[in-house]
Formats: C-alpha cells, structure tokens, sequence
C-alpha cells in the first residue's frame, strides 16, 4: 500500500547492487515499464537481480497471494454510505424541478471520485484486482439470478399474450445501439474492437456484454470501455432524464386538467 500510485522511478530500490525492473503486470496485462508508470494496488512488479537479494525485494514490494484478494472493509463501507447519502441530495434543474441520483448513481459517481484519490488518509479506496473480479463476477450473478427468478413468470405470460412487439422492439432498439456503436468506431473512429465492446456494453448499460467481451479478448480493455461510458451515459444519463420525463409528463397532465370553473 505504501508504494501506491508511486512512479517506477520513485521506488525505494537498493542502491547497494545493481537491480532492473523489467515487468510490470496488472491483472493480465503486462505493461512496460516506463520511468513515469505508477503502481497499482494488486500488480505484479518483474526484478532482474542476483538471487541472493530476493529477500529485499520481497521486503519492498511483497510475495503474498493471499494479500491480492484483500480489500479494506471500512474503505469499502464508507464509499457505499456515502454514495448512497449523495444520491438523495436533490439536484434542482430549471424549468422542471429537482431531480436526485438515486443509491445506484449516488455510488456510481462516489466510486468515480474516490477511485480518482485512491487513496485519503488512513483509508484505501482500490480493490486488487483480484477482489475486484471476484466481487464482479458474484455480483454479476446475483442481478441476472434475480432478475430471472422475479422476470421469469411475468416474461413468459406476456410473450404469450401481446408482448412480442415490445420484445421485438427492444432486440431492435440495442441491436441499433450496439451497431451503432461497433461498427462507427471500427470503421469510421478506427478504434480498437476490445474498446468497442466495452462502449457497447457501457452504453446498453448491459454488463453481460462486458462479460463476454472479457471472455472474447482478455486484455482487460473492454473494462477501460465500459467504465468510461456506464457512469455517465448507461446509468446517470439515463436516471436524470427518466426523472426529466415523469415530470414533464406530470406537468402536462396536470395543466391539461379542466378547471373547476
């Protein structure tokens, strides 16, 4: 932790022997290891020296397995509660009211911030990689379970009546997005495809495809994707203008009534 966000050339290396880093990998990607590369909670730093002074490298940066899947359970409680106190704050906007971000856009933009810090005092705000997939995975399992025992019934009865077109319509409407979206940044942007999935899935606000662009190409840029474009767009984006349109929709109504005279 105390190597956290220090430069490469900023490291407390021996000065005694001649030493190299030669590797630097985060999660599974190897990055180069350029004087200015800060390192991240979690990553896996390469030394050429003589095996004699393993001992000291061990000593500055650590060999523990068990530490990559360790997180700070304060660090970690304290962002949610005040992710969750930031989503009741009322954001007024003119000419329509207030609109608020609820618990999820309240974490979602708490998170952002203090994942930008890194770290404030005593308190950590990284997880190692490890536990960050970990706790990813298990939650991606848990939304798609729930909402699959509490879709299920209700899913099926509507297909069978009248729901096609909505079904239809919506395979449509992401199908649109998600075209949209690889094919303009391939062909016109000229963008990379692991990029591209991660957008879509930011902009669909779909994490299964995130998952399964992680599958297809595991160089961990599908996340940088994904976590540039979900917040903004597939979560705040999308809470503020459904609050922007029940209270347009509210006003009309409301003006539309008869009056009593």
């Amino acid at each position: 932790v105390k190597l956290l966000r220090q430069r490469l050339d900023q490291l407390p290396l021996p000065k005694e022997f001649d030493c190299r880093i030669l590797q630097v990998r985060r999660g599974d990607v190897d990055l180069v290891p350029t004087a200015d590369l800060e390192l991240e909670y979690g990553d896996q730093v390469g030394v050429l020296a003589a095996p004699e002074h393993l001992g000291k490298f061990t000593a500055i940066f650590g060999d523990s397995v068990n530490a990559e899947a360790q997180f700070s359970f304060m660090s970690f409680g304290l962002g949610m509660a005040a992710g969750g106190l930031l989503g009741l704050v009322p954001i007024p906007i003119p000419g329509l009211g207030t609109v608020s971000l609820g618990a999820a856009g309240g974490v979602i933009v708490a998170a952002l911030v203090f994942g930008y810090l890194r770290r404030l005092g005593p308190f950590n705000w990284t997880l190692p990689q490890v536990a960050n997939t970990i706790l990813r995975n298990f939650g991606l399992t848990l939304f798609l379970a729930g909402v699959g025992m509490s879709s299920g019934e209700p899913f099926v009865s509507n297909i069978a009546q009248d729901g096609l077109p909505l079904l239809l319509a919506g395979v449509i409407q992401v199908a649109v997005v998600v075209l949209i979206v690889i094919f303009g940044g391939w062909f016109v942007l000229r963008m990379k495809y692991d990029d591209l999935l991660g957008i879509a899935s930011g902009a669909t606000g779909n994490p299964a495809i995130l998952a399964y662009g992680n599958q297809l190409t595991p160089t961990g840029r599908p996340d940088m994707g994904y976590a540039m474009i979900f917040p903004g767009v597939g979560t705040i984006l999308k809470i503020v203008l459904v609050q922007v349109m029940l209270g347009t929709e509210a006003g009309v109504d409301v003006d539309a009534q008869p009056s009593p005279d």
